[in-house]
């Protein structure tokens, strides 16, 4: 463990050390690999993977929490009556004061321009139209770049939804409709405790009118 720790640090191209979160002790040794086809059959669009001179590389990174990440680990703790194996971290002071620093970075605004980098035309177009249609019908709606999504907040700096654009589909998570009518994704396991319950995958133009009913069913429950 503290071995793939200081492998992970050796590099100077990283602005901040790899810190342990959380560590999930075995007698014998785990394959990583089979973590990882766990992980990427709930949801392949969360391996780090990209395309270096005609070659597909996939990272063992993915783009989640590190809530879900322990969710995951507890989940197999779980399975295997071993849940005293499941060990999570007490952070140093220096690792919060990084934490911190790092968060300042994260919340540094960015543009549609920054974020629409390397992302799939045709999903920023949906994703484009999608926000107009949902603007049309409630004016003071308004777009907030993050990081690894695009926030949609009413005119109180509420969250609606979440919408990330994947390499193949777009993703809005946002919160479960009242309508049973607008049921067409899946609801987000109440173990990750998130306001944002619910989640749709589309990747199809004719899709975007029933999203835009969704996001219309979950302005009405927060405004």
């Amino acid at each position: 463990m503290n071995k793939r720790l200081e492998e992970l640090n050796r590099s100077e191209c990283i602005p901040f050390a790899f810190r342990l979160y959380a560590y999930y002790k075995v007698q014998n040794r785990l394959s990583d690999k089979k973590v990882h086809e766990l992980i990427d059959g709930l949801n392949p669009e969360l391996r780090s993977v990209e395309n270096i001179n005609g070659k597909e590389r996939k990272r063992e990174f993915y783009v989640m929490p590190k809530e879900q990440a322990y969710s995951i680990l507890k989940s197999i703790a779980t399975i295997n009556n071993l849940e005293d194996n499941l060990v999570l971290v007490e952070p140093t002071k220096q690792e919060i004061e990084d934490k911190e620093a790092a968060a300042n970075i994260e919340n540094t605004p960015l543009s549609f321009e920054q974020f629409y980098i390397n992302k799939n035309e045709k999903l920023i177009k949906f994703h484009e139209k999608l926000f107009n249609g949902f603007k049309s019908i409630h004016n003071k709606v308004y777009e907030e770049v993050k990081p690894n999504y695009i926030a949609i907040r009413n005119e109180k700096g509420k969250n609606i939804c979440e919408v990330h654009i994947y390499k193949l589909n777009l993703l809005i998570i946002t919160r479960e409709p009242k309508n049973e009518k607008l049921l067409i994704g899946e609801k987000v396991p109440e173990k990750y405790l998130w306001s944002l319950n619910y989640r749709v995958y589309f990747d199809n133009e004719k899709d975007i009118d029933i999203v835009v009913e969704i996001l219309k069913d979950a302005y009405e429950q927060i405004k």
